[in-house]
């Protein structure tokens, strides 16, 4: 009997797969990460990591349509650069605040004096992102137009990606039209960014752009990640929504992040995992990407 057991035991190894490459295994790792951070949260994750060296993706329901709140402001803004590239405004052409323009949430225009505020259009597009004004939003939004917007994302092939209403437009909220798009859509718009793509933006509205979504700010993706690191990112954030779409410039390992949680029981949670997911991404790229291939970090 023990005989048969040790020949069974021999043959079963003899006939196991080969070990798996290290560097496989360093991945596996990671991908088992981001899935248990994303299924500690109550609620539906969506998540799409981009290897901007590679072009390899991992997603988690990087698929599913998710509400943006904010983050819809980085498709407003990559089509308000295409119009200054295409000539039909100027960035240092000036804007007045009118009393109509100003709505509630989040900002700062809402609490200067509407009529005595002139503003570049370059200002109005920086406080959009930089401190995701719904004022200066609104204000981008009537000059580009809405379905300029959505026509330019479907000539990139993003189906998904969708500005359906004004920001604070409380009716339209009721009526489930709400500002939509996916992990791996946002990703593939951050990814065709990083890396000049004409159809999303001229090699001097790509600069201007990525220096726009640079500037410090609140944050899913820095918190984590090493002092200094640059992050070209947006949030956003309403009742059991929180997102944050982003490209981290890690030296030697630059990757895309694009993190959506939608039916959040706790938005705390959600933003902590994260916070963690991005931390967890920035230590694999920076391993993979600083390494040699045996894993001797140069």
């Amino acid at each position: 009997m023990l005989d048969s057991l040790l020949i069974a035991f021999v043959l079963g190894l003899s006939s196991a797969s080969p070990p798996q490459d290290p560097l496989e295994l360093l991945e596996a790792r990671y991908h088992a990460s981001m899935e248990a951070l994303a299924s500690s949260v109550d609620g539906v994750m969506g998540v799409a990591v981009t290897d901007l060296v590679t072009g390899e993706r991992f997603e988690i329901n990087g698929e599913l349509v998710f509400t943006q709140a904010s983050a819809i402001k980085l498709p407003i803004l990559i089509e308000l650069f295409r119009q200054v590239d295409a000539a039909r405004y100027g960035l240092d052409e000036s804007i007045r605040l009118e009393a109509a323009d100003i709505v509630p949430g989040s900002g700062v225009l809402q609490q200067l004096t509407p009529g005595a505020v002139t503003m570049t259009l370059r200002d109005v597009a920086t406080l959009m992102v930089t401190v995701s004004d719904n004022t200066a939003t609104n204000m981008v939004i009537d000059r580009v137009g809405m379905e300029r917007v959505n026509d330019t994302m479907r000539a990139l092939e993003l189906p998904e990606t969708t500005l359906s209403r004004k920001m604070m437009d409380s009716e339209a909220v009721a009526a489930d039209r709400e500002n939509i798009s996916t992990p791996r859509e946002q990703a593939s718009l951050l990814a065709r960014l990083y890396r000049g793509d004409e159809d999303v933006a001229s090699a001097s509205g790509r600069d201007e752009i990525l220096r726009i979504l640079s500037i410090p700010k609140s944050s899913r993706i820095r918190p984590l990640l090493p002092p200094g690191t640059r992050v070209a990112h947006k949030t956003g954030t309403v009742g059991g929504v929180v997102v944050d779409v982003g490209i981290v410039f890690l030296p030697g390992r630059p990757f895309v992040i694009a993190m959506m949680g939608n039916w959040l029981a706790d938005g705390a949670d959600a933003e902590r995992a994260m916070r963690e997911m991005a931390a967890a991404s920035y230590r694999y790229f920076d391993r993979i990407g600083n390494s040699n291939r045996y894993g001797h970090k140069k």
